[in-house]
């Protein structure tokens, strides 16, 4: 064992043990003396906020520092902060791109990536130049179709991401607001948040954003859904209960192709929807009023063969709230 190693575990061992200043401490001696290994745990602390206060700005810093003291597993995290912004000094997309090509030389998905964002539509900050025109399906409520949302390759990179993290999918407690597994969808999902989100994945959710006349900041993280024969996502509505800064608007992208069954169906507009690899699906989840439209009531129906990939992005009617827990030390 290393003695960086030494070092992280000794201050995880002195936080069991409820001597968290002690371990903060040590830490931070540590990464200031040039040990990346107590610079990453002490990101990963900063970021969680359940040990230490939650600070993003110091995260970000650590992250970079880790990295650049030759911490691989840092780099990538560093990198999705700097190209989405998480940490209050802004965005650094230039940044954030020239670190993805440097880990390309030796990482052949961050080369794909970087050669993913060079073939987009996007100027010099990320932001996209166009996107392709909804074709409107139903007017009130409103239901839009984005063919050609994603190209075939974007689709891939997304589903390759995917695939190795799916874990059982949840819902949301409408008594508690916990997660919880349900019957009503047993598909699998993984979610990137803002830390996992590389820059291919920020310029989607970018892109999102802007074809759904929305702020990026009011993204919840993108989601990938995967569907087997005689899964499903029964009869549900996205919105949340009034007053915690609603889901108005659903965004889905069909990654795969190959199956039957899946559709997409709204019963009581008598819709069912299935669409071909890349194409995109937007609609609302309230009305007029703010209050969840009990007819965008819809369901993803069972598939009957082969096997369904979605991408998946709630919007919500304000910017999320990154800050973490209050109150915690240091």
């Amino acid at each position: 064992m290393t003695n960086a190693a030494r070092t992280s575990d000794a201050a995880e061992t002195l936080a069991q043990q409820g001597r968290i200043a002690d371990a903060f401490q040590l830490l931070t001696s540590a990464a200031s003396a040039g040990d990346g290994q107590s610079a990453l745990t002490l990101a990963d602390w900063r970021m969680a906020g359940a040990l230490i206060r939650r600070d993003l700005a110091e995260a970000r810093r650590l992250y970079g520092l880790a990295a650049a003291l030759g911490i691989a597993d840092a780099a990538p995290v560093h990198e999705a902060m700097l190209a989405n912004g998480a940490g209050g000094s802004g965005r650094h997309w230039a940044e954030a791109l020239a670190m993805l090509a440097a880990r390309g030389t030796d990482d052949p998905a961050a080369a794909r990536g970087a050669a993913l964002i060079a073939a987009m539509k996007i100027d010099d900050e990320g932001d996209p130049l166009g996107c392709p025109s909804g074709v409107v399906v139903h007017e009130a409520p409103r239901i839009e179709r984005l063919p050609g949302f994603l190209s075939p390759d974007e689709c891939r990179y997304i589903a390759e991401l995917a695939l190795p993290r799916l874990s059982p999918a949840v819902v949301v407690d409408p008594r508690t607001g916990n997660f919880i597994q349900d019957p009503v969808r047993n598909a699998e999902t993984i979610g990137f948040p803002f830390v996992h989100e590389d820059p291919v994945l920020h310029a989607i959710n970018r892109r999102i954003a802007k074809a759904t006349a929305t702020s990026y900041e009011q993204g919840e993280p993108l989601q990938v859904l995967s569907y087997r024969p005689g899964q499903e996502y029964k009869l549900h509505s996205d919105a949340l209960p009034p007053g915690n800064n609603q889901r108005i608007a659903t965004f889905l992208v069909t990654l795969s192709d190959g199956f039957t069954g899946g559709a997409t169906s709204f019963p009581r507009l008598g819709l069912e929807l299935t669409g071909e690899v890349g194409d995109g699906l937007f609609f609302v989840n309230t009305d007029a009023a703010g209050q969840p439209d009990a007819a965008m009531w819809h369901a993803g129906l069972p598939v009957i063969s082969g096997r369904k990939l979605l991408l998946s992005k709630w919007i919500r009617e304000r910017p999320l709230d990154l800050a973490g827990p209050p109150g915690r030390p240091f």
